[in-house]
């Protein structure tokens, strides 16, 4: 697990206490103090920014996490670039969660506001264009956003919003072409056009099986 914000170090011995004895964890701070907190075995820290690609690659490169948290800054520009460097580095299968999210709303904190373009909450919804990029009308997108919609929706399985909190869920495997629809029933169709050959259905069926595991 990655958590970006360690402050006093809490949060880190919680989640210590909370995932099996095995679990390693690390932490990203740009606080100095924080260097002279003393952890518990498998608990590292790191003084660096989450938003320094250099910074990251250098302490991270070979590095894969199940649990990527955001808690640090909360500044919209902080977030969305520390999810762009940190989240190639989210195992498949992995989750990547923003907390206080709640201060993309609020006009005298971090120049937030409803609708309020450039918000970290703003930015999470304009992704979950990706997980339908596949019926997206290409004439309607620019280069750019082609290129970064397709490549999400190749990672990106789901995205849910809680009070506060927006979580990524990667697929288990990377999506290499577009979902096909099943139609039910292997016997026989009312609609000639939509038949399949049982064994074709039984191998689309397990391909969708393995990328939801």
């Amino acid at each position: 697990m990655l958590e970006i914000g360690v402050d006093n170090g809490g949060g880190l011995e919680i989640w210590k206490k909370y995932f099996p004895a095995n679990t390693v964890i690390h932490g990203i701070d740009i606080n100095e103090d924080c260097a002279k907190l003393k952890f518990p075995e498998n608990i590292h820290f790191h003084l660096g920014d989450a938003t320094n690609a250099d910074f990251i690659r250098e302490h991270f490169e070979d590095e894969q996490f199940d649990i990527i948290l955001d808690d640090g800054s909360h500044h919209p520009k902080d977030v969305i670039a520390a999810f762009l460097n940190l989240f190639p580095l989210l195992k498949n299968g992995g989750i990547y969660l923003v907390e206080d999210c709640e201060l993309s709303y609020q006009k005298n904190c971090l120049n937030g506001g409803f609708l309020k373009k450039g918000s970290t909450i703003e930015f999470f919804k304009s992704l979950v264009d990706s997980l339908n990029y596949d019926y997206i009308d290409a004439a309607d997108l620019t280069r750019e956003q082609k290129k970064t919609l397709k490549e999400y929706n190749k990672m990106i399985r789901k995205i849910l919003f809680y009070p506060n909190i927006c979580a990524i869920e990667k697929y288990a495997r990377e999506k290499e072409e577009p979902f096909q629809t099943l139609m039910t029933g292997l016997i026989d169709y009312a609609n000639p056009l939509s038949r399949k050959r049982p064994e074709d259905l039984r191998a689309l069926i397990e391909i969708n099986k393995e990328m939801f595991s």
